[in-house]
């Protein structure tokens, strides 16, 4: 973990931990605008995982907001964390950006899922995002980052600025920096494209089989109408990644749902159990 990140006191702070055959919340620290209710068990492969969905008391992230997640996953614990729903980031004044922060920390044989629902882009929204995952030798870490732009008058009007920089640490050691600086979408192949997403699988010292599910999700989300999307072999056999742009954000959640889907059924021999997204994109 950076030590920027380090010296922020988060909102938002939970420790999963295994306890018996189930993993349970160890730290439950969360103030404005976290609001964090009952947890589930939803799913029997792993039985043991543990299902947080988060809540908001403000609806969403304006100029000027400082916004900070820190996660904790215990030795053998498994927990899936989610959001209630997309987060907009409004206008913000020329002097001001949207800040967003979130540490994650998998300990040996952890497992965790963070799958927020996307961040929606207004016209002149500025955001800078921080994901800094620290993951240990035989954990496993997978995450996903989408967002999409939306001008309510529908004048193709674009956000002012998107900053965001993914960091992986394997047991501490930096694997990969991944940086992104975006003031305009361009005209190339993407530009009728209005949703884009990553999803990185932090999964260190699977070399080969890391390999394999690259290429075979690959050819999976090349059959997905309306979707650009491929998987690649992260450095140093850290894991691998997802790259998806949709024409609209249905097609990049199908994406991330149908990547969801496959990495579950090669770690644990099943499909995640249905929530809210999967119920959603099933009547698209």
């Amino acid at each position: 973990m950076t030590a920027k990140l380090q010296e922020v006191r988060a909102q938002l702070d939970l420790a999963f931990v295994r306890h018996g055959e189930r993993t349970i919340l160890g730290r439950r620290l969360f103030r404005w605008p976290y609001v964090l209710t009952r947890t589930f068990a939803l799913d029997q492969a792993p039985a043991h995982l543990l299902t947080v969905i988060l809540q908001t008391s403000s609806s969403a992230l304006h100029g000027g907001d400082w916004l900070h997640q820190r996660f904790h996953i215990g030795s053998g614990a498994a927990a899936h964390c989610t959001t209630q729903g997309a987060s907009p980031i409004h206008r913000a004044a020329p002097e001001l950006t949207t800040h967003e922060a979130v540490a994650i920390e998998v300990k040996p044989e952890g497992y965790f899922e963070y799958l927020p629902e996307a961040r929606i882009l207004f016209p002149d929204a500025a955001l800078d995002q921080i994901i800094d995952i620290d993951c240990a030798p035989g954990g496993v870490a997978l995450v996903a980052d989408t967002f999409t732009i939306h001008d309510p008058m529908a004048l193709d009007r674009s956000f002012r600025r998107l900053c965001s920089t993914l960091t992986l640490r394997c047991g501490g050691e930096p694997m990969l920096v991944d940086r992104m600086d975006i003031r305009s979408l361009g005209r190339g192949r993407t530009a009728a494209n209005k949703a884009f997403g990553t999803m990185l699988l932090a999964r260190p010292g699977q070399d080969d089989a890391n390999v394999r599910m690259a290429d075979e999700l690959s050819k999976l989300l090349a059959e997905i109408p309306d979707l650009y999307a491929a998987a690649s072999v992260l450095p140093a056999g850290a894991g691998l990644g997802v790259r998806l742009a949709g024409r609209e954000l249905r097609h990049v959640r199908k994406g991330t749902l149908a990547a969801w889907t496959y990495i579950r059924r090669e770690l644990y021999g099943a499909a995640p159990a249905a929530r809210r997204m999967q119920e959603e994109d099933a009547g698209l």
